[in-house]
């Protein structure tokens, strides 16, 4: 009996392998397709998840995370999160759209086009994992008040730990900083975590963190008087204890709370049993320090609960602060700040369409304050600062999938031009 291969003079078809198939699939249409219909989909649910949810927690659900669980028509579903399905389509696009396609001096303009789109989401990475992010307070000049300028900046969202000890001259020297990332996590009741630091000759214990203790007024509405406290079986300290309210919305309103206990180190790697000290830490903000202070070996330390801060490679002094508000009421309806970049003394107007960009920081003008200020009150500018390496990225894509797709129709054109006149040319003899 022939075989096959005699019979129809072709040779069998050879069965493709795992790693093939898998090729074939990440870098083809379908994956492409469902990506981007996830894509549609996560982004539909996250814009709208923002009325209950918050900016910031709508964010982190469905655009920060590998996996999120949503509700759809009462039933929940496992879905990827937009970090998750920016990666495939990322890996799809580039096997796909660069590896697989055709290489040819007829069609470079698909493939620079492509190139552009893989660049831009490249941005989105780099913009996710390395920007930071915060707030600089910069009081209207007033004497010797030094309010006015700064190098500082303030997260407005996370919050830290600052442990830092007195000199001689009474100013603090920071010396180790509990980040939100080690606040961060799942605070159960009554869990506790401790802190050390090779430097610190004490430990530092953290119990009943709480995300947020203050309403949607600024009002604590989550600190407890003392017979209160007791009554709920709460811990109290200094008079007062603490209980969790609802987070806002709007994250930069949420004030947290935490007991400490200070525990003296005996030798490298043993500290005491007891406690030398005890504190309830409310979050405090910038020009309202509420530092915890205490003495361990004859120096004096502070710990205090703070919004994060860094610190910018330049310092900033604001000079002069403009507002101009609706007629006949006291709503700004246009602000602008006149500062002075101190190593430099270069003068830069922002205002809220006119950043200031400076090595690599961008300062906007975001706020002002205080709220409810009266004519006569001393302002303050509230500048948001952005670190962003990929900051003109997607502008430079933009860019390169314009000239991709304006070769790309070009050639199309002259294509098409070319077999028209083709055409005409056969009448024309036909006749």
């Amino acid at each position: 009996m022939a075989d096959t291969e005699s019979e129809t003079g072709k040779a069998p078809r050879k069965e493709k392998s795992l790693l093939s198939k898998l090729y074939d699939f990440f870098s083809g249409y379908l994956l492409a397709v469902i990506l981007l219909t996830f894509l549609l989909a996560l982004t539909y649910f996250g814009t709208m998840a923002q009325v209950e949810m918050g900016l910031y927690e709508a964010s982190e659900k469905y655009f920060e995370s590998f996996f999120l669980i949503d509700k759809i028509l009462g039933v929940p579903v496992l879905l990827p999160g937009v970090y998750l399905v920016s990666a495939l389509l990322f890996l799809n696009l580039t096997l796909g759209a660069i590896v697989r396609s055709r290489k040819s001096w007829r069609r470079p303009g698909m493939l620079i086009a492509h190139s552009g789109i893989l660049y831009i989401l490249l941005a989105g990475f780099v913009a996710f994992h390395y920007t930071k992010e915060g707030n600089m307070l910069l009081y209207e000049p007033n004497g010797s008040d030094k309010r006015h300028q700064s190098d500082e900046i303030y997260n407005l969202t996370n919050w830290s730990i600052e442990i830092a000890k007195y000199n001689s001259d009474g100013n603090r020297e920071f010396i180790h900083v509990i980040g939100p990332d080690q606040l961060g996590g799942s605070w159960k009741e009554g869990a506790t975590r401790n802190y050390r630091h090779k430097d610190i000759p004490f430990q530092v214990q953290v119990s009943g963190y709480l995300r947020n203790i203050a309403n949607g007024k600024g009002q604590l509405a989550g600190l407890l008087g003392e017979e209160k406290a007791k009554d709920k079986g709460i811990r109290v300290l200094e008079g007062y204890g603490v209980e969790a309210v609802p987070t806002n919305k709007n994250m930069e309103f949420n004030l947290p709370a935490a007991y400490i206990d200070i525990y003296s180190r005996i030798d490298a790697n043993e500290f005491d049993s007891e406690s030398i000290s005890s504190a309830l830490l409310i979050g405090s903000g910038p020009f309202s320090p509420k530092p915890f202070t205490f003495s361990v070996e004859n120096e004096r330390w502070s710990v205090d609960l703070t919004r994060q801060r860094y610190t910018l490679p330049f310092a900033i002094e604001l000079e002069k602060f403009q507002k101009e508000d609706h007629p006949g009421t006291m709503r700004a309806r246009e602000y602008s700040s006149d500062v002075i970049k101190i190593d430099t003394g270069r003068k830069v107007h922002i205002s809220m369409n006119k950043p200031m960009r400076d090595g690599g920081y961008t300062l906007y003008q975001a706020s002002w304050g205080p709220e409810g200020a009266r004519p006569g009150d001393r302002l303050y500018t509230s500048l948001a600062v952005s670190h962003n390496p990929a900051d003109q990225w997607p502008k430079y894509g933009t860019y390169v999938i314009a000239i991709g797709m304006t070769i790309h129709f070009v050639q199309k054109l002259f294509s098409y031009l070319k077999r028209s006149n083709r055409s005409r040319r056969r009448e024309e003899d036909s006749q």
